[in-house]
Parts: C-alpha cells; sequence; structure tokens
C-alpha cells in the first residue's frame, strides 16, 4: 500500500534518496493495511500483494502444519513499485497465524529471496519480518522477533 505512488517511468536514484523521492519512500514504507487468507490443507501460496499488505493474516482451513508460499521475487519487487534497488530500501511485512493448532513455515517462492532467522510461524503468532530489497533481482527477507496475541 502506498500513500504517495511514483510516477511511471521514473527511478530514484542515490541523490534524490535525499529529497521528495525518499521522503516518499519513507513514508510509504510505514503505509501499512491488512489481509486475510484463508489457509487450505498443507500448502499455502500468497500473492506480492498479500505479502505487502503490511499484517497478512492467516485464518483456519490448514490441515495440519502448513507451509506458506512466498510468490517469487520478480513479483514482490515489481508490486513495491518505484523503489531503490541497491539495498538501501526495506520493507516491514508481519504474518499473523489464526490457523488454530497449525504452525505455519514461511518458504521463499525462488532462488532470488533469502530467508534468514526463523520462519516460523506459530498459531497465535504474530512474525515480524524485514524485507530488504539487495538489487533489481534479489530479496532478503530477515526474522525480526514474534509476539502473541
Amino acid at each position: 500500500m502506498a500513500i504517495w505512488k511514483f510516477p511511471p517511468g521514473l527511478t530514484a536514484d542515490m541523490t534524490a534518496l535525499f529529497g521528495l523521492f525518499g521522503l516518499a519512500s519513507n513514508v510509504n514504507n510505514y503505509a501499512e493495511a491488512t489481509t486475510a487468507v484463508t489457509t487450505a490443507g498443507t500448502s499455502t501460496t500468497l500473492t506480492a500483494a498479500q505479502v505487502l499488505a503490511g499484517m497478512t493474516i492467516l485464518n483456519s482451513g490448514a490441515s495440519g502444519a502448513f507451509t506458506i508460499n512466498l510468490p517469487s521475487t520478480a513479483s514482490m519487487i515489481a508490486a513495491l513499485g518505484t523503489i531503490p534497488l541497491d539495498g538501501t530500501y526495506s520493507e516491514p511485512i508481519h504474518f499473523l497465524n489464526n490457523s488454530v493448532g497449525q504452525t505455519g513455515t514461511i518458504t521463499a517462492g525462488d532462488s532470488g529471496t533469502t530467508l534468514t532467522g526463523t520462519m516460523t510461524c506459530a498459531t497465535a503468532t504474530t512474525r515480524k519480518l524485514l524485507l530488504n530489497v539487495t538489487s533489481p533481482t534479489t530479496i532478503t527477507i530477515q526474522n525480526c522477533g514474534s509476539w502473541g496475541l
């Protein structure tokens, strides 16, 4: 979700990060919404919009421990819009597991996404992650901790 969308075709460079584009990137970073996803079976695949909403709520439906499959790296980078692609842009994302009695494990959508730290999300727990765009084709998602409801 963006508070102010960059006009199409603009690419922010390092000097722009200290002006209007830097302000817009930072303001947009804090614009969070929620999206609800009903888990199913043992595997749930998310869209880039669901991951980047800010808070993805995983509701009951899983039949056991389940996998939370992230979308492709390219789709997540594209969904972020015009951002710096040199490792200076990060965005917080959260997963709230409402699947009663089931633990979810977050997995990368492809080899362009690197996951670091704990990637499990127990029932009634929110997992906070930091998504960092490290290049035009790669991202790193770092665990920042969790808390209960």
